[in-house]
């Protein structure tokens, strides 16, 4: 018997260099607020012509998906890994002919990739959490349009726990 096919969805830098396929749901759809991706966003939109990553309350809102359902298919060598520290196993991965931004990647086992929802634009599936908002700025309200949590919730580790559970058992 044979897998079903998943659905999918091609999506491309600005400029159309980069095309990257996204397959099958997301495991959630999340921003978050921590100083980190804050420092990465802020790296991020000082490039020339950079897409806006940090949303109006400091938050990077991301899609998440499994690493065995994110294939970039062409322009793999117009990918650009920025790093806040040359040790840190987070990048954040740009295409470099147009400085759009792409998705975090990491060099360590971690099973998802979140990829950034300015890429995907107006398709972008709906967000639903706010994760790390005690990195909030006191200059910035506090968001009330989705559930919001200072830390990350029970909720989000369980679907990455069942994500990564999904990729053992090859579903």
């Amino acid at each position: 018997m044979s897998k079903p096919q998943l659905e999918s969805r091609i999506v491309h830098c600005r400029c159309g260099e980069v095309e990257i396929e996204l397959a099958g749901p997301p495991i959630l759809v999340a921003a978050c607020h921590c100083d980190d991706c804050q420092a990465g966003a802020a790296m991020i939109e000082a490039l020339p012509g950079a897409t806006p990553v940090l949303d109006a309350y400091a938050g990077t809102p991301s899609v998440l998906y499994r690493k065995d359902r994110v294939h970039v298919r062409r322009g793999g060598e117009r990918l650009k890994r920025l790093k806040l520290q040359p040790d840190s196993p987070t990048n954040r991965d740009i295409a470099d002919c147009c400085n759009t931004p792409l998705m975090v990647t990491f060099d360590n086992t971690l099973h998802w990739i979140p990829v950034y929802s300015a890429l995907i634009r107006d398709a972008a599936p709906p967000l639903k959490m706010r994760v790390n908002t005690r990195y909030i700025p006191d200059s910035l309200p506090q968001p009330h349009d989705v559930p919001s949590y200072r830390h990350f919730p029970l909720r989000f580790v369980l679907k990455l726990v069942t994500a990564r559970l999904g990729m053992l058992l090859g579903r």
